[in-house]
């Protein structure tokens, strides 16, 4: 509600990223696990996004899903469906997944070539 009286806050502007057709590549090692995931189900798809937050402003965001609502691209990459999506292609774009074996267990990490830095933990980017 605009009573006249206080300064009309300016417009706020939203630049939207451009989309970038996504090349990426999974490990050996990391294709196995998700072939262990997978199964010989196929039909589901590995959906690799990005969500705000973590030590470093962008987490990676790793699902199996049947479909998903978001507006993505559909890759095949060694055998397996992956989807990401649009409005992240352009932080996506030139990854590498990975699965590394830690000391309290395992787990995927993303080589992200467009990162300038990244936590310790490898779970977040900025």
């Amino acid at each position: 509600m605009d009573c006249n009286t206080c300064d009309t806050a300016p417009a706020v502007v939203i630049n939207k990223p451009e989309v970038v057709q996504v090349a990426l590549t999974i490990s050996d090692k990391a294709k196995e696990m998700l072939g262990s995931a997978f199964g010989d189900d196929r039909s589901h798809a590995l959906l690799v996004g990005v969500l705000s937050g973590g030590c470093s402003g962008y987490m990676y965001d790793l699902q199996i899903v049947e479909s998903t609502d978001q507006d993505c691209q559909e890759l095949k990459v060694d055998g397996f469906r992956v989807l990401v999506p649009n409005a992240s292609s352009h932080l996506l774009d030139g990854i590498e997944i990975d699965y590394v074996d830690r000391l309290m267990g395992g787990g995927f990490k993303i080589n992200n070539p467009n990162a300038s830095s990244s936590c310790g933990c490898g779970e977040s980017f900025a």
